[in-house]
């Protein structure tokens, strides 16, 4: 299965998602044919420059030494790092956001599938900008941020593509911030970054620079319109563009960074046929966040109790979390069959909702009443699923 089996969204440049959440859960790891892809760019092949890529490090900060690194013996010269991390569109559930709120986002209508669980090789960050002498003491660092960018290819609002991470998280000593050459063991390919991205676990996909090849330290973030003018979650007052810049809500709201907690169902099976009133409902799903998470709950009476499911998977501190449970729901039967014009001729049909909700070791919740903002972006509204019975 290769990319074309992935649901398009958008071809010039590909923009795709697995169409299946069932068959994207059955993969703790997920294999690279049901990696979403999203770009803001043509698809560079750069196979043929692998011996004369190279990443420029400057920066405005004193003692930074400018360097221009070549990836071949970047690769060589510092010791590989490996982390299982989970990489998520900021437009994750765009879609769902529009279906609940009844209202117009701004972006592709990304469904719930725009998330790719992958063990990442690459060298961190933190052994990269030491060398380059950036000072190991946290008060030295705080106020600057770590701009990326890529001159590969120009974008559809930017001639170039960039964003920023304070440099404090990227230097943390428990981080895993990197220059990442591989995912799931296999050298990049070209849609996912070949030969160089940027991996900031814990934090949403539009960091993850692919095609990196300049790393600035500055006093500012990023200037790039994908820092500035994108991936902002504006009040709901915010209704049109226009607004957002006349009255500089771009520039008076804060770039989206670290992920929030979220939750999705991804299938909901009845497990009970004979008994006409009361099902027992099986549900599947995945939850993330910037932190583990600690546990997820789910509800089939709209959340008025809520039964706490099984997490079937979790690895390290940025993987994403598979889980399962089980729901018991009541159904009134009288009333069904009221609905029904009081026929019971066996067919009668009703759909059954399960919701769910997740919570991360940091102590954060997820939002179930997240707000709708212009540009689509963050939804974490309860995750929903239904069954016909």
């Amino acid at each position: 299965m290769g990319k074309t089996d992935l649901r398009v969204l958008g071809q010039m440049p590909l923009n795709a998602e697995p169409p299946c959440l069932v068959e994207l859960t059955k993969h703790p790891i997920t294999p690279l044919h049901l990696a979403y892809a999203r770009n803001h760019s043509v698809i560079k092949d750069l196979a043929s420059e692998f011996d004369s890529y190279t990443v420029k490090i400057d920066g405005e900060m004193e003692g930074v030494e400018e360097k221009v690194l070549n990836v071949k013996d970047m690769i060589a010269s510092f010791p590989r790092k490996v982390a299982v991390a989970a990489l998520i569109c900021a437009g994750n559930r765009r879609a769902k956001m529009q279906e609940k709120t009844g209202k117009e986002v701004r972006g592709i209508k990304w469904s719930e599938g725009t998330i790719a669980n992958a063990r990442w090789g690459g060298v961190l960050l933190r052994d990269i900008l030491l060398s380059a002498g950036i000072p190991e003491q946290e008060d030295a660092q705080k106020g600057f941020h770590v701009c990326f960018s890529s001159n590969v290819a120009p974008c559809e609002d930017d001639a170039t593509y960039g964003g920023s991470i304070p440099l404090e998280e990227i230097m943390a000593k428990d981080g895993a911030a990197m220059l990442a050459y591989e995912m799931n063991d296999a050298p990049l390919t070209p849609d996912h970054g070949y030969p160089l991205r940027v991996v900031v676990p814990g934090y949403f996909g539009m960091r993850w620079v692919k095609w990196v090849d300049r790393i600035t330290i500055s006093r500012n973030e990023s200037p790039n319109f994908y820092q500035q003018r994108d991936y902002k979650m504006l009040p709901e007052c915010v209704t049109s563009p226009e607004k957002a810049i006349k009255e500089d809500w771009w520039g008076r709201t804060p770039a989206m960074q670290r992920l929030n907690c979220n939750s999705v169902v991804a299938r909901v099976q009845c497990l009970t046929f004979n008994c006409p009133d009361q099902k027992t409902l099986k549900v599947t799903g995945y939850a993330y966040s910037h932190s583990p998470i600690s546990r997820v709950e789910i509800s089939g009476d709209g959340g008025e109790t809520w039964h706490e499911a099984r997490i079937t998977y979790q690895e390290g501190n940025w993987s994403w979390s598979l889980w399962e449970g089980e729901v018991v729901v009541d159904i009134d039967v009288d009333a069904l069959e009221w609905a029904n014009n009081g026929q019971r001729n066996g067919r009668s049909k009703t759909k059954l909702t399960v919701i769910s909700r997740a919570f991360d070791h940091s102590g954060d919740a997820q939002d179930t009443d997240c707000r709708w903002n212009l540009r689509g972006v963050g939804f974490c509204g309860v995750g929903i699923g239904s069954v016909e019975v």
